[in-house]
């Protein structure tokens, strides 16, 4: 079977349907490990170069230089995405202080925009780190999240926000998150789900201690201080990533202008990942925008409230670091489909009935956060499972420029619910962030019985 995958002719075949259609046969040689690698063989037609050039046993997985690179990456990812997952504290206090007058609605697009750029910048993000490698882009991004977190400190109007935080900060921290999660799988392949999980997990322990920083600095120093507080623990995070992370791989520069590898949805595995992602964060962003609403809205102590996010974000932790390890030993896009499932179940069994139960609503959020943070961390490892390490960027890019659409309009969508059921009723919100997560679900598993049959055994 071997002999045939490396003939002329099954070489032609396999540029127009995946290798997993061609073959499911183990590869005898140049490959080692057991049988959870059977994602190797799975890959499509963009991984058998890949694999005839750098087999999985040249890459480091470990040492001093690759962990450092992951220490670095962890940085990076608290100070990008650890912004990005405290807008829910942000959108709860803008409500209620410098834009009381506005709707629920009308400020979340502030973080939606915020969020979007973060997303989508990595259509240009990924193909300029193929080609240019990651300085060009971790230090004036680094650079710009602290000013817009200073902006963010001075802002009083609401164009203010937008063009000062969403649109500064929301590019910068997309410099900044995309090369970092790009970056760790240029040194692990055997590990690259556990390795990039504790990578992720520091946008994770970002929304942690960020809102709890606000939360104890505010009454004391006032918000305009405390937020400039958050910008020089940025800062020194940032001379961290700077100096800790480094490319391996030779660069190599795009020969298409393009930006978007329209291409890749060929592969219908990559298709299905993608929206699989795309409904996922659609709805990832309802519970971390309004959670700390929900609970202030049902009369909840108002200390408690913000602190939900931190217990949300405290749960998620675990969960970028746990799946991440499970990832490699089950399969990554087994644990993807698990995941997404648990976070319907947790959204219609634990937070819809919850109303105002002091205990209900901190396990929902600790469990939810344990749950949903698969996303973050196993989406680059199973995007990386079907291209070439070479065209993980630009891959990558594709898949969060399609899911950034996702990221924009999913929390207007969800304030738009919110108040055509009166501003404090729900259900309608949190129903159509479990539909989400089911048909993500949905996605997750198509990719995988297009990968391996109906073999519900499958690792993959």
């Amino acid at each position: 079977m071997l002999n045939q995958n490396k003939s002329d002719e099954t070489a032609v075949a396999t540029a127009d349907r995946p290798a997993a259609v061609t073959s499911t046969t183990v590869p005898e040689q140049g490959l080692e490990g057991p049988p959870r690698d059977l994602s190797l063989d799975d890959d499509s037609d963009m991984s058998s170069p890949y694999l005839e050039k750098e087999t999985y046993t040249d890459f480091p997985e470990g040492g001093v230089k690759a962990w450092s690179v992951v220490l670095g990456a962890w940085c990076a990812m608290t100070a990008s995405m650890g912004i990005c997952n405290t807008i829910g504290f942000l959108q709860a206090w803008l409500t209620t202080h410098q834009l009381a007058d506005y709707t629920e609605a009308q400020i979340s697009w502030i973080f939606s925009i915020f969020s979007f750029l973060l997303f989508f910048g990595g259509v240009q993000v990924g193909p300029i780190f193929d080609s240019y490698g990651i300085m060009v882009l971790l230090i004036p991004g680094c650079i710009g999240i602290v000013l817009s977190l200073v902006f963010l400190s001075l802002c009083t109007q609401y164009y203010q926000f937008i063009l000062g935080f969403a649109i500064l900060g929301g590019i910068s921290c997309s410099m900044v998150f995309t090369p970092s999660v790009t970056i760790v799988g240029h040194w692990f392949y055997k590990k690259r789900g556990l390795a990039t999980g504790i990578a992720a997990s520091g946008g994770a322990v970002g929304g942690v201690i960020f809102p709890l920083v606000l939360i104890d600095l505010m009454p004391r120093i006032g918000y305009g201080w405390s937020i400039r507080v958050i910008a020089l623990i940025n800062l020194v995070l940032s001379v961290v990533a700077v100096a800790l992370m480094r490319t391996r791989l030779p660069l190599e520069k795009s020969k298409s202008g393009a930006v978007i590898d329209l291409k890749a949805f060929k592969d219908v595995r990559f298709g299905l990942t993608t929206f699989g992602v795309f409904l996922a964060e659609w709805a990832l962003f309802i519970p971390i925008n309004y959670i700390t609403s929900y609970a202030l809205k049902k009369g909840l102590d108002q200390t408690f409230s913000y602190q939900l996010l931190a217990i949300l974000n405290a749960g998620s932790v675990l969960g970028r670091c746990l799946p991440g390890y499970m990832s490699d030993v089950f399969g990554r896009f087994n644990v993807m489909i698990v995941t997404a499932a648990m976070c319907a179940i947790t959204c219609l069994a634990i937070w819809l009935p919850s109303q105002d139960h002091l205990g209900p609503i901190v396990l929902f959020a600790f469990v939810f956060g344990l749950c949903s943070g698969t996303g973050i961390c196993l989406t680059p490892v199973c995007i990386s499972q079907i291209c070439k390490t070479e065209d993980y960027g630009k891959r990558y890019g594709t898949c969060y420029s399609v899911v950034s659409i996702g990221v924009l309009t999913g929390m207007p969508i969800a304030g738009e619910i919110l108040n055509r059921q009166g501003g404090s009723n729900f259900t309608g919100l949190i129903c159509f962030s479990a539909a989400s997560y089911i048909a993500s679900a949905a996605m997750f598993f198509g990719a995988r019985v297009y990968s391996t049959g109906w073999k519900l055994r499958a690792i993959y």
